[in-house]
């Protein structure tokens, strides 16, 4: 059923399987069990919902769904699905059935849809029966890179507001999801014009209407939804742009996941109207990265993001001024390049590529091609330190690129030999364990 179907017919690979069961489910699940082997796990007791994973690399798939069909017959059960290409079933009764299109169940029109290429509601209700649903079109169609219905996104838009109802754990499992795919950034903006980013995201709201005088229509809001457009399209062109700590930078990507990065540009300047205060006559925004990091971190934990996770993009916000603030320096010291790193530790890298993805939003997609040959040299010594324009963005971004070579080249910047441990210093002191060793230590790096 459902998503196995879909994606048999798009030539994907899906490792799930859904049933739909007419009659008693458990002990059909339990029989299952009796003939391939592996786990039974409950999911719902009460809608007799039951998971079987498979023992791994036996079979095509990894676990079976098994759940009681609801209604009636299969019809009405595939009534009650979120999109038309999700509500196709294949008919068991004859075992040696294959997936072809004369087999298919297909009452809502999925297979006129997958090949539109098109995520459409299978009815208005489905999004009250289950609001994550609202997320999920957009998920979708991001995996698989299909447009969604106009009328969809009409009543989307109409109920956005149910996405509070959902748990936190599962709204943030499709959150997840659709933040890895390349062309998030866009549906981010769908998502936008529906209003459900800012229904899922409320802190966001007054950002539309903040500096407006700097960013336009949409305020920080419109800058935002360009950091991480922007971000997007630092992860498709890393090579080029970093031909030679590309590798270095892609292995640090494995561990904290381009998503995540995603989430921090996303909210990197979520406290930009809660700080805005006029002065001079010119809007500033002093310590909204710090009152950021704290937003953010409030909010990832209402969406249940690991500590670590939150950690990262609270950390990346915090600090996220600091490279443009070693910019406008016409030389970048030592000292200052270490406590740069002596401070954002194993969050340095994450920090510096949401650091490039701010400051090249101010360029145009035509500006920023044009700068590109020189994105990855070192900070131009013949280089003017501009207060604003183009000039002021390459050099942002030539010191945040000069900062990421110093993380993986030079060691004695990152992470200095120890000259002393503490109970070398207890002992040439003659001092007792406590706070002041650390101090000592401190100073002597």
């Amino acid at each position: 059923m459902g998503g196995y179907l879909r994606d048999q017919f798009l030539n994907k690979s899906n490792q799930d399987l859904d049933l739909a069961y007419q009659g008693p489910t458990e002990p059909y699940a339990k029989s299952l069990v009796r003939l391939l082997g592996g786990t039974l796990v409950t999911l719902d007791d009460l809608t007799q919902v039951y998971r079987l994973v498979l023992p791994v690399d036996r079979y095509p798939v990894s676990q079976i769904d098994i759940a009681k069909i609801q209604g009636k017959n299969i019809q009405e059960d595939l009534a009650r699905r979120d999109f038309r290409i999700n509500a196709m079933a294949l008919p068991l009764e004859d075992r040696r059935a294959k997936i072809e299109e004369r087999n298919i169940l297909d009452p809502f029109g999925g297979l006129t849809d997958l090949k539109k290429k098109v995520v459409r509601l299978v009815s208005p209700q489905a999004l009250e029966e289950d609001p994550l649903r609202l997320l999920r079109a957009f998920r979708i169609a991001a995996e698989l890179d299909f447009k969604i219905d106009p009328t969809t996104l009409k009543e989307i838009q109409k109920q956005a507001s149910l996405i509070k109802k959902p748990s936190p754990e599962r709204i943030q499992m499709e959150l997840i999801r659709l933040l890895e795919t390349s062309g998030s950034s866009k549906w981010l903006s769908v998502m936008d014009e529906t209003k459900l980013l800012t229904h899922l995201f409320p802190d966001l709201e007054p950002s539309r209407r903040c500096a407006t005088v700097y960013y336009g229509s949409g305020g920080v809001l419109k800058h935002t939804l360009t950091t991480v457009e922007r971000l997007e399209y630092l992860f498709q062109n890393l090579k080029k742009i970093f031909s030679h700590i590309h590798s270095p930078i892609s292995s640090i990507l494995r561990t904290t996941p381009p998503s995540i990065l995603k989430l921090a540009a996303l909210l990197h300047d979520v406290a930009k109207p809660k700080t805005a205060k006029k002065i001079d006559g010119r809007l500033r925004f002093f310590g909204h990265e710090e009152e950021g990091g704290k937003m953010a971190s409030r909010i990832l934990e209402r969406l249940r993001f690991s500590r670590a996770h939150t950690h990262v993009v609270r950390t990346a916000i915090s600090h996220h001024l600091r490279p443009g603030n070693l910019a406008v320096n016409t030389i970048i010291s030592d000292k200052a390049v270490f406590r740069f790193f002596r401070d954002l530790g194993s969050v340095s890298v994450p920090l510096l590529l949401v650091c490039w993805a701010d400051h090249s939003s101010y360029l145009t997609p035509k500006q920023l091609k044009k700068i590109e040959p020189r994105l990855g040299k070192e900070p131009e010594d013949s280089l003017p330190i501009k207060k604003t324009g183009i000039l002021k963005t390459l050099r942002h971004l030539q010191v945040v690129g000069y900062l990421l070579k110093c993380y993986f080249t030079e060691k004695r910047l990152v992470a200095p030999l120890k000259l002393l441990d503490g109970n070398e210093v207890m002992k040439i002191l003659k001092l007792k364990p406590g706070p002041q060793i650390g101090q000592i230590l401190d100073r002597l790096r």
